[in-house]
């Protein structure tokens, strides 16, 4: 058993800030008409969502999935799932129906609460052969379009009730997400109350003070560990004011930052590279941002360039990195209140040990790349039912991360690459075992190789390689990966080698 130095995790924050801040504002929706809620209205949004788990026969230590957009709705069905103890299973809500019916048929949840629009997509995986006995659907307060089926109910068919948010005792589990590691399925990682909270803190150890009256720009999906953990856990553990908004890209950064005085802002590099271009055009008078402005990269390597890039166009200080993992939380981090070290990822947060080491298990010296190794208590002991798996990758105490690093002599880490089959694209996790297992489908396949070549930008690009019989066309394999595969893992370029002899493919 981990030892554990908390005995108070962020729903007790949230339920006090709740209470002695009852008017700050805790978040600010900037695509929604009613685009503030309060600490008390959200926590009254929170004991709605309670009353409606309660009135579906929602128990403690059930599994419900939340498979919704970033927004109100998210967070406060969150808070309601761990203020039940029921345990929260955060899915993609932007999965095909393929890739939905993975992760749903490994995590089995009791409930699903999703969107109208999202329960048709996929009405055939929330189903009791999955595990699900029911679904609620979100319908803002409307008739649903078409009847629902009896295993589906609409939010307005319920009664309206508050129920109190019990707050968890000890250390129950309030996240089950889904990673990759290269083995071509999804793997099930489960975080625990105090834990989350803890790596949410030993980031804030890092960076300029933040509480009552700080602004974080939330851009980052919350069904990920990153966005879960950074943009909604930390900021209402410290009573701080989401800025929620999913159309940054049709909006002026430097006017969103300027208008609400944004005080901690976390971007993906993509969109990193996509604003210095559009600032680069921009043309007047910089504007004034708040002078402890913090911004962070995570999801994917940032080139240094980039981070000093952004700093310089914003006129601010340039953008720091940190390093995390589904299987570990944030865990490494650049300090705001301390020397930046160009390129680097940071260092390790209170509580988290970590060793670089090379082939044969031995730690090297500074300077030297080998494998990052991290234990700490925000890391995960195993995937679940996964032996094999956690065999490989769980070892003597130690997570094996599959990332290839170095630090320097100060301990600050740097990334070189990752060893793994595995990549993001777009800050996305892509297994690319998992897409060629997809190309294999096709009875004229009969080998497939995807691989990763980052192009002039340091961005990554994913190719498909395949060997193949008879009529076998681009085309068809297009076709075949855009059923099954989510946007993001489509390969840019499709390169067929035929088979010269048919006697190759036996």
């Amino acid at each position: 058993m981990k030892s554990l130095s908390y005995k108070e995790g962020f729903l007790h924050r949230f339920v006090g800030f709740s209470e002695s801040f009852p008017e700050q504002v805790a978040i600010r929706h900037l695509d929604a008409d009613d685009d503030t809620l309060t600490y008390r209205e959200l926590r009254i949004k929170a004991e709605a969502s309670n009353g409606a788990l309660t009135a579906l026969g929602v128990l403690p230590g059930d599994k419900v999935a939340l498979v919704l957009p970033n927004g109100v709705a998210f967070i406060a069905y969150y808070l309601a799932i761990i203020g039940r103890g029921a345990i929260p299973v955060i899915l993609n809500c932007k999965l095909t129906p393929f890739e939905m019916n993975s992760v749903v048929s490994l995590a089995r949840p009791a409930l699903v609460v999703t969107t109208q629009a999202l329960w048709v997509q996929h009405s055939e995986v929330f189903q009791p052969d999955n595990g699900v006995r029911h679904a609620l659907v979100l319908d803002g307060g409307s008739e649903p379009s078409s009847p629902l089926p009896a295993n589906a109910t609409a939010t307005s068919q319920l009664p309206r009730q508050l129920e109190p948010l019990l707050l968890p005792e000890g250390n129950p589990i309030v996240s089950v997400q889904f990673t990759y590691r290269g083995i071509g399925r999804p793997l099930a990682v489960s975080h625990r109350y105090l834990d989350l909270t803890q790596s949410s803190d030993g980031l804030h150890e890092h960076f300029h003070l933040q509480g009552v009256g700080s602004v974080h720009l939330v851009t980052l999906p919350l069904y990920a560990i990153f966005g879960l953990s950074v943009m909604m856990v930390f900021p209402l553990s410290v009573g701080a004011t989401l800025l929620m908004t999913n159309t940054l890209l049709n909006r002026d950064l430097a006017e969103v930052l300027s208008e609400h005085q944004v005080t901690f802002a976390c971007l993906v590099p993509d969109v990193i590279r996509y604003f210095n271009t559009r600032l680069a055009k921009r043309k007047g008078a910089r504007l004034p941002l708040h002078p402890q402005l913090m911004i962070y990269s995570g999801g994917s390597h940032l080139p240094a360039d980039e981070a000093e890039k952004l700093g310089t166009l914003l006129g601010c200080n340039p953008v720091l990195q940190g390093y995390g993992l589904t299987e570990s939380m944030p865990v490494l981090v650049q300090s705001s209140i301390g020397p930046v070290h160009r390129g680097a990822m940071g260092q390790p947060i209170n509580g988290v040990e970590l060793r670089v080491v090379d082939a044969q298990g031995q730690d090297v010296a500074p300077g030297r790349i080998g494998e990052l190794l991290i234990r700490g208590s925000m890391v995960i002991d195993g995937y679940n039912d996964a032996e094999d798996t956690n065999a490989r990758f769980f070892r003597d105490g130690w997570f094996h991360s599959g990332d290839l690093v170095w630090r320097d002599d100060d301990g600050h880490v740097f990334f070189f690459c990752q060893r793994l089959r595995i990549s993001k694209i777009k800050a996305q996790m892509v297994d690319l075992v998992e897409i060629e297992s997809i190309a294999l489908k096709h009875p004229d396949v009969v080998r497939a190789r995807a691989y990763i070549v980052p192009d002039h930008k340091e961005v990554n690009v994913l190719h498909l390689c395949v060997e193949g019989t008879g009529e076998l066309t681009q085309n068809a394999l297009s076709t075949l990966l855009a059923r099954d595969l989510s946007g993001f893992k489509l390969p840019k370029t499709i390169e067929i080698i035929p088979l010269k002899e048919e006697a190759h493919a036996r």
